[in-house]
């Protein structure tokens, strides 16, 4: 049986976080985070691009991720 949940994207604003390692470990637990099905760190463009499930609260646990490891994401754009 196929899925039938809309996926939505939204990008965030990264603060400080500019090296690999960063960008890896982000990418790793927020895949673990609920409603989360996909999830790029762009460390050029300093963003972070989410395709989620519509739950807001999904990125504001992203949010909240980055503050956790010492650097800032906000939401720039979500659908």
């Amino acid at each position: 049986m196929e899925s039938t949940v809309e996926h939505k994207k939204a990008i965030l604003d990264l603060i400080g976080a500019t090296c690999t390692s960063c960008a890896i470990a982000i990418e790793h637990v927020g895949k673990k985070i609920d409603g989360i099905s996909d999830i790029f760190v762009d460390r050029a463009t300093s963003t972070i691009q989410v395709e989620y499930d519509g739950n807001r609260e999904a990125l504001d646990q992203i949010c909240n991720l980055v503050d956790r490891i010492g650097y800032e994401a906000k939401i720039q754009a979500a659908e």
